[in-house]
């Protein structure tokens, strides 16, 4: 299977998905071992996969058993510049609880970094997108769709 990602009309289009993996108070970010902003774990949904199935894949790909998917709850269209580069992201996020102990993932590239950052400390951080700090410190019962264009 092969990463949904098509070069269309000078934009990048991904459809991926990304986790808010709770533990206690904390919540898990990762970030680019050469950048200092931070994302969600996640990434590309794959041809005939569900985000659902990508989802339970992408976590047990970078942070190993010992969670659990607990339901979706933000479709997001998120159009942003990076690296010269338009994309054009459609992407499902779940919420997830931590269960397990350690992370211990399967990838065997270093090329990320996973840190469990206290709640009190996320609106300090360059987390991208930013639509999803609020969601982060105040979650929603209800499935939300997003549409967020960076810098308008």
């Amino acid at each position: 299977m092969t990463d949904i990602t098509l070069d269309l009309n000078n934009y990048r289009v991904n459809l991926r998905v990304a986790a808010i993996v709770r533990r206690e108070d904390e919540v898990l970010l990762c970030r680019p071992v050469d950048r200092q902003w931070w994302y969600l774990p996640g990434g590309r949904i794959k041809t005939n996969e569900d985000s659902l199935t990508a989802m339970h894949r992408e976590l047990t790909e970078e942070i190993g058993p010992g969670f659990e998917v607990l339901r979706p709850v933000i479709a997001a269209e998120n159009f942003f510049e990076l690296e010269g580069r338009n994309f054009h992201e459609l992407s499902t996020y779940y919420e997830v609880a931590w269960h397990g102990e350690e992370l211990a993932g399967t990838e065997e590239n270093e090329l990320e970094v996973f840190e469990w950052c206290p709640l009190s400390k996320i609106s300090g951080l360059t987390l991208k997108p930013d639509f999803v700090i609020p969601r982060i410190l105040e979650p929603r019962t209800e499935l939300e769709l997003i549409v967020h264009r960076e810098n308008q």
